[in-house]
């Protein structure tokens, strides 16, 4: 599947928008900071009425302070477990994809069995962020591991799913979680009982940005996809590829793809 460059995202297509859903590693920030563009362009997209929410496999602990201190509509947290929210009095709301001490309990037995897999990769370690983790456990192959042990990464994914463990491998982690949601179904959820969102709608209005495997399940479905430029790394392992991509990696790229849906939105 061929992906086109962001030239050729249609005007009509960024007029319609209501919503971006987006990665957050790598894909908002980039080596390891939010560029001011991204800041930038996440405010202005606000200003415009254009609703973003982060789409993460990062922790519980980390989204609660980025729905809290930045220009964002909530989080999608831990891979599609749990969505920060807002209520009608502007406080968050934590709602979960199955009642919250149901995966509680049934993180505690995933950690169990990746230790035991963890042990045979003493490359590998559990992500620092572990402990601010309500769901899931995400092992650190490229955060705090330098350098990246990729071949490590690789041989552990086999080896957890091999298991039957719900794995998954972005830009810096492998994210493993309970069976039967993933960063979609969660977001379908959130579009369509919290925003009223029909199906047809959330083809037109919403757009997704990404950079790595985690993101196919979000790539397949939505008809307005894009990858930052550092996507390129990941492709050749991906089944589902966004349409568009941008020229510049990370949250560059995320600026990049807003001023073109700003300027159209200005016309």
């Amino acid at each position: 599947m061929s992906i086109n460059s962001l030239s050729e995202l249609a005007m009509q297509d960024c007029q319609r928008l209501r919503f971006i859903l987006t990665d957050f590693d790598d894909t908002l920030t980039w080596q390891g900071q939010l560029p001011v563009e991204t800041l930038r362009s996440l405010a202005e997209l606000a200003t415009q009425g254009i609703k973003v929410i982060p789409v993460t496999g990062g922790c519980a602990g980390w989204s609660d302070m980025i729905a809290r201190a930045l220009p964002v509509e909530g989080v999608i947290t831990e891979g599609g477990a749990c969505f920060i929210g807002r209520d009608e009095r502007q406080h968050l709301t934590y709602d979960f994809w199955r009642e919250e001490s149901v995966m509680r309990a049934e993180q505690q037995d995933i950690l169990v069995q990746v230790g035991r897999v963890l042990s045979q990769f003493p490359d590998l370690k559990l992500a620092r962020d572990q402990a601010y983790r309500l769901t899931d456990v995400a092992i650190d192959y490229a955060q705090d591991v330098n350098p990246p042990a990729i071949a490590s990464k690789e041989a552990c994914l086999e080896a957890l799913l091999a298991l039957g463990l719900n794995a998954r491998a972005s830009s810096i982690h492998i994210n493993v979680c309970s069976d039967g949601y993933d960063k979609f179904s969660m977001a379908q959820r959130v579009l369509s009982q919290v925003y009223e969102l029909s199906e047809q709608q959330q083809r037109e209005q919403v757009l997704y940005v990404g950079d790595a495997p985690n993101d196919e399940s979000m790539f397949a479905r939505f008809p307005l996809s894009v990858g930052v430029a550092n996507i390129a790394h990941h492709l050749a392992q991906m089944q589902h590829h966004p349409k568009f991509q941008t020229s510049q990696p990370g949250g560059l790229g995320f600026a990049e793809l807003a001023a073109v849906i700003l300027t159209a939105k200005e016309n």
